[in-house]
């Protein structure tokens, strides 16, 4: 019997092991079954290694694509030592090396990047291999193999002009002029030392001949067979500056002209070359994209959404695993990063990047919120359906053989043995190179920008040196398999067995378009079905180094029906192909479709920007750096400006708008004229208060004479607390708007006033002030001191703070403060937000005191409240961080600030403690602890020490951990509280759009019925290892039934860009508009339409 029992729980132990392999998407075939044996083995000499040449580990390509028109797609693989190879499928996943009979060996070059297209326009693929040349005894060419017809190939790049000799890292044909051939970028690479840069207008008279891109037209279209460089004339830069890594193409802005977008390794900024539809380019980046990642790598355009949009993903090398993240190179210090601005480089950090077209010529980054920044050493992303649910998921190959960016071989080659002779100090270098292999990544797209990391789930968890990889049907099954070339090992055959786990519906779309341009390369094709659409333009060049194939494949789920396909053939030519049964696989002709008109649909706006003459810009003090005196804080609180207040000031009966400046800056007070136009009025007192930095104001009557007075609140976070210029100012109505500065009305408090929230507490008829706290000066972490004000009846107020709330009130780093009534009593409750806080609410009582009432537990960086009567409700509006960022929390793994002087001198100390995996490590580098508290460096005297720590008894002991103030965050998500029907409140988050930046105010209105919010936000003065966070500075929902829509904007971006602060209504001659500030620039009027 035992022997029975013990037999069937091994029975069932080994058909569950069975069943969990065999539920595995993806299976990797040995070679003994592909007969694909290929390897990129490198090996490393004195002569020729990663000290002599940077990219000596980048890897080889891979390009795939059907060269003998069989129905079956073959596959090509560079060699950076040896041998290229090319394999001929025979069907069922058997190969035959045809690479000798073929003569497409390379010649034994430096082989990086390969693609395939028709180059001549025979209707046969040619293969184009790019290589380094001319550089430590390397003397490769690029080569273009003609496709012959009988498996054979003829070398003819010199015949065709793009033999190339320097050092390339990949080529993309496309036709760029519309001529109906295709034309060729060449991408290409520096090798001078990256770490020396200059500035960054270098890029348009620096020409290298050797490292910059290079761009040739066909001219077969003309009758000749061959290409000419027009890399000048065309607009493209070809400079030393350049070390391009990645190549892609996609009509970023809808005109139906391909646009070109390049990764740039090091200092450059990426490139975006938008196609200006008469032989032109333009560089654009600055203009479509606010950041990049800095050390770009390879790079993939497609529809990440299923908005019809195309969207860019580079890579980048930011580790996942903390013990490599906290001993390698993160992002540049402040001080560089600063260089490099005034030096006109962008915004770049150390992390993928995830770019969501937005359809207004403008790109919001996204990647921290997808979850998909940190995959290690990346080389390879690729943006395809891998289960054909629809949803076009990522793969991302890394590894490195030798990791340069290590902190203590940087450490170590900045100051070797002097003792060692030359030689012996490069192969000490390269000992000291940790190696280290990794698997690849996959996320798996769920819909609604929700990605999961699913790299073992899916059998994708090989570890290995990756480089270039491609994707292709190469059994015909409809589901797109997975081929990478890897270093020092055999490539790896992915079979995708999606179809028969899954069993998810598709249609594949081959295209045959011009003659010169047989198999469609930049065409897009958009699949509808079932009310959805699903888009791809058709590109042979994707990844790093790599090609994938000519065969369209879309993921249909489990619809069972393709209404249309759409083909835009070019930016004129666009057909519609009816009757298309799915899972089928389809060649559409150009010619043969139904001829496409675009409508255009003219929606109304809900929004116009308006110009009303306002010519006051807010004037930022950028010379003061919160993080130069306090190394560990996150972000800056000296640029919470401007402040803004309306109110009709001079009782004409229209509305009018202070404005108040930075440091330094006087403020202003505008005066709305009949006609819809605003003056300025002159007030010297505006003048002679500059020093002071406003923040908040409000306009409201405080000494009860019926006008309108102006209360400012200071901050800055530069002066200490009881600082002259950190008080808060109160200035009297005549009657006439003229606001006389009452210096005496106030107590003099001087903290660092982040917003007021105006009440009548005591109920004598004058209304009450209570001031909210951000940061206590030099000392983040601290809690600051907020205050209730309380009126005299004739304007002047006494804190009396300890009397409504007694002496243990200290609420924290408070953001906004707001009063509202919660529970229909008539009686409205305070409530505060803030940071590392959770929503407090203040109920009065009987007596007049306040008691504090619990809503919601779970502590935020919270920067807006509001709210809005709904069925006799008040739904509470949240802005916070949102999720796109380096920070997560939540109540498994919350964010934690320890708050202490760790070293004794007398000095607090604030360490941000975060979850990656499931370790608990400090946020801060070694590098900015050690500036924080030297003592750490005797501790922890290498990077590899510190990259041990594991939990923060591991950086400081236990009992110094316990005397410190701990606080966490478990939400970083903007969003709704609501009472359900038991009479407790529920967190319901906005919708994914408005997680993409913090919110930093709301307004709501009723318009048609209908709940409209708009939230302003976004923030740049968070730390360099952080980065700025601007992917929706502006946002629009609709609120229905518990539910928030969010709604598109469709306003010129250029006109809403920037950092707001606060946003108000503002009544012109009847018609409601909104005034929202921003941060270093002009205010934003818009009318509601």
């Amino acid at each position: 019997m035992n022997k029975y029992i013990i037999g069937l729980v091994f029975f069932v132990l080994l058909s569950c092991s069975k069943k969990e392999e065999e539920e595995k998407l993806f299976s990797l075939l040995p070679s003994s079954q592909t007969g694909i044996d290929f390897r990129n083995d490198l090996v490393s000499t004195e002569e020729m290694n990663i000290l002599e040449y940077l990219y000596f580990y980048n890897g080889g390509g891979v390009a795939v694509g059907d060269i003998n028109n069989d129905g079956l797609v073959d596959i090509y693989f560079t060699s950076n030592q040896g041998e290229n190879k090319l394999y001929l499928n025979k069907g069922e996943f058997q190969f035959e090396d045809i690479t000798q009979s073929a003569s497409v060996t390379g010649d034994g070059g430096w082989s990086t990047g390969v693609t395939m297209a028709d180059v001549n326009g025979d209707g046969l693929l040619d293969i184009y291999v790019c290589q380094v040349g001319d550089y430590k005894g390397l003397s490769g060419r690029n080569k273009l193999y003609i496709n012959n017809g009988d498996l054979t190939f003829t070398e003819s790049a010199a015949a065709y002009g793009i033999d190339f000799m320097g050092f390339s890292t990949h080529a993309l044909f496309f036709d760029y002029d519309q001529d109906g051939d295709l034309d060729l970028y060449l991408l290409n690479h520096s090798i001078k030392k990256p770490e020396v840069f200059t500035h960054a207008d270098t890029k348009f008279n620096n020409q290298d001949e050797k490292g910059g891109d290079k761009l040739f037209k066909s001219l077969i279209a003309q009758g000749e067979l061959k290409m000419e460089e027009v890399t000048s004339e065309a607009g493209i830069l070809s400079s030393s500056l350049g070390f391009g890594l990645g190549v892609g193409i996609g009509d970023v802005n809808g005109d139906g002209w391909i646009d070109i977008y390049v990764s740039n390794d090091f200092t450059e900024d990426d490139y975006l070359y938008v196609n200006q539809a008469d032989g032109t380019f333009k560089e654009s980046l600055k203009e479509y994209i606010s950041s990049t990642s800095r050390y770009s790598m390879g790079n993939d355009i497609n529809d990440i959404n299923n908005d019809g949009l195309p969207d860019i993903f580079t890579t980048d090398m930011l580790p996942e695993d903390p013990t490599i993240w906290m001993k390698s190179i993160g992002e540049d210090k402040q001080e560089v990063y600063d260089i490099k601005k005034k030096f006109g480089y962008g915004d770049q950090y150390v992390r993928n990047h995830l770019q969501l077209n937005q359809g207004n010529q403008r790109f919001a980054e996204i990647g921290l919120l997808t979850n998909t920044f940190a995959t290690d050493w990346s080389w390879s992303p690729l943006i395809f359906d891998m289960d054909n649910d629809g949803y076009k998921d990522i793969h991302i190959t890394n590894g490195i053989v030798k990791r340069p960016n290590d902190l203590d071989f940087v450490q170590y080659s900045q100051s070797p043995n002097p003792n060692l002779t030359e030689e012996e100090v490069s192969n000490r270098l390269i000992e000291l190179l940790p190696t280290m292999k990794l698997s690849n990544y996959t996320f798996r797209n769920g819909g609604d920008l929700d990605f999961e990391s699913i790299s073992t789930k899916w059998g994708l968890d090989q570890v290995s040196y990756s480089s270039g990889s491609a994707y292709a049907d190469l059994n015909n099954d409809g589901a797109l398999d997975l081929i990478i070339n890897n270093i020092n090992d055999q490539a790896f055959i992915y079979q995708n067995k999606s179809k028969e786990i899954l069993g998810n519906n598709f249609i594949q779309i081959d295209l045959k378009s011009d003659q010169n341009n047989s198999f469609g390369i930049g065409a897009e094709v958009t699949i509808y079905a079932e009310g959805d659409k699903f888009h791809q333009m058709l590109s042979t060049s994707r990844g790093f180094q790599s090609g994938s194939s000519t065969t369209l494949t879309f993921g249909l789920g489990k619809k069972e029906k393709v209404d249309s396909v759409l083909v835009r053939w070019n930016a004129l030519d666009l057909e519609i192909f009816y009757e298309n049964t799915i899972n089928k696989r389809y060649l559409l002709k150009k010619g043969e479709g139904k001829a496409y008109v675009p409508r255009i649909l003219e929606k109304e706006n809900v929004f116009t920007v308006v110009d009303l003459g306002i010519d006051w810009t807010h004037k930022e003090n950028l010379e003061f750096d919160d993080m130069r005196r306090e190394y560990l804080i996150p972000r800056k609180y000296s640029t919470e400006g401007p402040a803004l207040a309306v109110g009709d000031v001079n009782n004409d009966g229209l509305e009018d708008f202070y404005l108040g400046g930075a440091k330094g800056q006087a403020s202003v007070l505008y005066l709305q004229q009949t006609n819809g136009t605003f003056a300025p009025q002159e007030n010297p007192v505006f003048e002679m208060l500059s020093p002071g930095e406003d923040v908040v104001a409000e306009f409201v009557d405080l000494n009860a004479d019926g006008f309108l007075d102006l209360y400012v609140g200071s901050g800055g976070n530069e002066h200490p607390k009881g600082h002259l210029y950190n008080f808060d100012r109160l200035y009297l109505n005549d009657g006439k708007g003229n606001l006389k500065f009452s210096p005496n009305s106030l107590s003099p408090l001087g903290e660092n006033t982040s917003s007021i929230a105006i009440h009548d507490v005591n109920r004598d008829g004058t209304l009450d002030i209570f001031v909210t706290a951000a940061v206590e000066t030099g000392n983040y972490g601290a809690k600051p001191y907020s205050y209730l004000l309380i009126n005299d009846g004739k304007g002047n107020f006494k804190d009396e703070t300890r009397k409504y709330f007694g002496d243990s009130f200290h609420p924290g780093m408070l953001q906004k403060g707001a009063w509202i009534d919660l529970d229909g009593d008539q009686q409205k409750e305070l409530v505060l937000i803030g940071e590392w806080t959770a929503v407090q609410v203040y109920k009065q009582n009987q007596k007049g005191t306040f008691e504090q009432i619990i809503i919601d537990e779970k502590a935020g960086l919270f920067n807006a409240v509001s709210s809005f009567e709904n069925k006799g409700e008040e739904i509470i509006l949240l802005g916070n961080l949102g999720e796109n960022s380096k920070l997560k929390a939540s109540v498994e793994k919350p964010l934690w600030l320890y708050h202490h002087d760790f070293d004794s001198n007398e000095q607090e100390d604030p360490l941000i403690f975060h979850y990656m995996g499931e370790l608990l490590v400090p946020f801060a580098s070694r590098d900015d602890l050690i500036k924080q508290i030297p003592s750490v460096k005797k501790k922890h005297a290498s990077y590899v020490e510190y990259a041990q720590i594991k939990k923060p008894e591991d950086l400081f002991d236990t009992n110094i951990l316990k005397e410190a103030s701990k606080y966490k965050v478990e939400n970083l998500q903007s969003g709704l509280l609501i009472e359900n029907k038991s009479g407790k409140y529920e967190f319901n988050p906005f919708p994914k759009e408005g997680q993409f930046a913090p919110i930093k105010d709301f307004y709501t209105w009723k318009k048609d019925g209908e709940r409209h919010i708009l939230s302003v936000g976004g923030f740049y003065g968070f730390r360099n290892d952080l980065g700025r966070v601007d992917a929706m500075p502006m946002a629009h929902f609709i609120y229905k039934d518990g539910q928030v829509y969010f709604q598109e904007l469709r306003l010129d971006y250029n006109q809403i860009k920037g950092e707001y602060r606060t946003i108000r209504p503002l009544t012109i001659q009847g018609r409601l508009h909104l005034i929202a500030v921003r941060n270093n620039a002009k205010p934003v009027i818009l009318k509601v339409n």
